[in-house]
Order: C-alpha cells, then structure tokens, then sequence
C-alpha cells in the first residue's frame, strides 16, 4: 500500500529498545492493531463527563504485546454499529503534530485518497539528533492511589468570541497588545485562573504558580526544515508569576490571559533567532532545566495545558464521516487537554483532577458562563 511505503520509518521498524529508549530495533514487527468488541452502547461515552475507566479500556496498552510498540491502535466495535478507535503514539519517536500527520493519511488511505497524501520527512534527526539532556525526568507527577476525575468542558464558538473580546478589552498591561489573544490563550486563562484560586484557597492567598504549555517549533524557528517534519520538534514554555501582594490573592482573567500571551509570544520572539540546530537544543535543555529545578522545589502551583487544536483531529474521515467526538487518553496524573472542532468552532477542554478540585471547578461561577 503507497501509504505505508510513504510512512514506513513509523510503521515498518518494529519496537523501540527499552534499556535505551532512543534506539528502534528494526524487526519489522510494524504496528500493533487491535479489535476489541465491546458489549455497550456508545451514548456511554458521548454524554456526560465519560466514565474513566471505560475509557481506559477501549485505549489501554495490551499486556501480550512483544517488545515495545511504536503505535498502538485498538478499533472499538460497539453492539449500535458505532466505532471508537484508540490510537497511542510513543513520543519517544515523534510529537503531536507526527500523530496528527499519520492519523489524516491513514484516514485518506481509508477514502482512497492515497495520491493526495504528502509525504513526511523524518530527517529532524540530522538537525536535531537525539541527546542526554543533563536534567532529571520532568515528567507529570503522578498522584498514586489518589483517585482523579475526567471531565469536559465546551466552550462554543460563541463563548470563545466573549472571552477573546474580554481579554482584548483589558490587554493594556500585555508585551503583546497589539494582537488579539488566541483561543488556546483565553480558554487557558480562565481555566488557569479558576485552578490557581482553588489552590490559593488551600494553601494560602501567597502562593505564586507556574504554567507551562508544549509549543509545536515548526514555522516559529528559522532553521531550514523539511515540509512535513515528523518527530519531535516540539518545547514547554512556561511563566512563573510574581508573588501576590497582600489583599490580592485572587487573579483576574486579564492578568492570567496577559500572562499566557507574554509567555507565549516570548518564546516565539525567542526562538525566532536560533541560528543553528546545536543552539536550538541547548536552549531547549537550559529552559526544560530551569523548569524541572523550580518545580521540585514544591512551593508553587503547576499547572500545564496542552493544546491539540488546529491540528485537523476532526477532519479525519474514514469512510464513514467525520469524528463525533475526540479527546485525550485517561491519564494517571492531572490534565488540561484542548481540542478543537474547526467546522464548528468549538473547543472541548478534557481536565483531569481529583475529586475535590473537579467539584469546586464546576462551581466556579466565570467557568459556569462560559461552557456548556
């Protein structure tokens, strides 16, 4: 098949060497597929906060894979004739924007649309080539027995215009006021401040926070890349905020929309000046350095977003139409997902927390405004 000709450095390899991750052993044991029938009715998983472990079950890892997959995917039948199909990517051979390129030309190879498929290029390695980075694993903490919660929030095309009029109205404070604030930015905000206020509340009004989002590098570096890089060329901007003064504890949306602006924007200007691929990993070793000491060190809140939009998720159809709805694997730590609907105009935030925090987030009253 062409699309597997085009896309076999991902699917013909085999599985990746678990006592040195950054090594493929080239079996040509390809990708993992699994059909799974599942005695249920799909209207379990697209009203509703989805129950966790359901999820956990159309998507987890099988246990008698050999090796170490490099994709897994697993196609859920359900008795209605619904699908739900899993798909997990290690990042160790590329990032969001890899998974994305893959899932859209499998889904044309699906419709027959295999000459329209662009083909990808994996020689980031040449420019980028893999690396010990001299910090620790950064990785989320993971919260052990503690039971965490799954669940969505919509925000509408309309409500998304509301917020980005609200933060353009009060971006006076902002290094980038002359530019709107993006979608992934204001619904950030909002979430980022409702969070942070819960945490004040629990640990006090002084606490200061630290937000981190991966920014996709591909069209923001001036480096000389291939069209369709696939890999991993991806790097966690975050911001830290001052310490609040006394009698302000509590954030308002602008200042915490001003702060996902600025961060952002700055690593654009940032990283907008690398001449060369040995600048661009260095840089992004000394940034992910500093974040892992700051936050080890426990007396901030962390909060991260990841952001799947404009990633054309939706727009994957294989045959049977477009996705009714897409969202993140359940994952054993806290989570912000955004993915978007560009037909629509919707963007559904997929936010994993403990029960405590994911009932005081609904109660929040601008969270309660702007979703449905």
């Amino acid at each position: 098949m062409k699309v597997e000709v085009k896309w076999r450095k991902l699917v013909k390899p085999g599985r990746y060497i678990e006592d040195d991750g950054c090594f493929v052993d080239c079996n040509d044991l390809g990708v993992e597929f699994i059909h799974a029938k599942v005695d249920g009715q799909m209207d379990k998983l697209l009203h509703g906060d989805p129950d966790r472990d359901f999820l956990i079950r159309l998507s987890e890892h099988p246990t008698n894979v050999v090796g170490n997959p490099l994709v897994v995917i697993q196609v859920n039948a359900f008795n209605c004739g619904g699908l739900a199909i899993s798909v997990r990517f290690t990042h160790k051979i590329g990032d969001m924007y890899t998974m994305a390129k893959f899932i859209n030309s499998w889904a044309s190879a699906c419709r027959g649309n295999v000459d329209t498929i662009a083909c990808p290029s994996f020689e980031l390695s040449s420019l980028l080539p893999a690396k010990e980075l001299a910090v620790p694993n950064s990785g989320p903490q993971r919260t052990g027995n503690k039971e965490l919660i799954m669940s969505r929030f919509r925000f509408s095309a309309n409500a998304l215009s509301k917020l980005k009029a609200l933060a353009r109205d009060n971006a006076k404070d902002s290094m980038a006021n002359d530019s709107q604030h993006s979608r992934v930015e204001v619904i950030s905000a909002l979430i980022g401040k409702a969070f942070l206020n819960i945490c004040r509340n629990k640990h006090g009004e002084k606490r200061t926070f630290v937000v981190c989002i991966p920014v996709n590098l591909r069209e923001k570096i001036n480096l000389a890349i291939p069209a369709n890089s696939c890999g991993n060329l991806v790097v966690d901007v975050w911001a830290r905020s001052g310490q609040p003064t006394a009698g302000k504890s509590k954030l308002e949306f602008n200042g915490m929309a001003n702060v996902m602006r600025d961060m952002i924007a700055y690593a654009k200007m940032k990283y907008a000046t690398v001449v060369d691929g040995e600048e661009l990993c260095s840089m992004v070793g000394d940034s992910l350095a500093e974040y892992v000491k700051i936050a080890a060190r426990g007396k901030d809140s962390l909060f991260g977003f990841t952001s799947w939009c404009r990633f054309g998720l939706y727009e994957n159809d294989f045959g049977w139409g477009r996705p009714v709805l897409i969202s993140n694997a359940p994952s054993n730590f806290k989570s912000i997902y955004l993915i978007d609907d560009e037909e629509s105009g919707v963007i559904n935030a997929w936010i994993t927390m403990d029960e405590a925090e994911t009932i005081l987030l609904k109660q929040d009253a601008e969270i309660l405004k702007f979703t449905s």
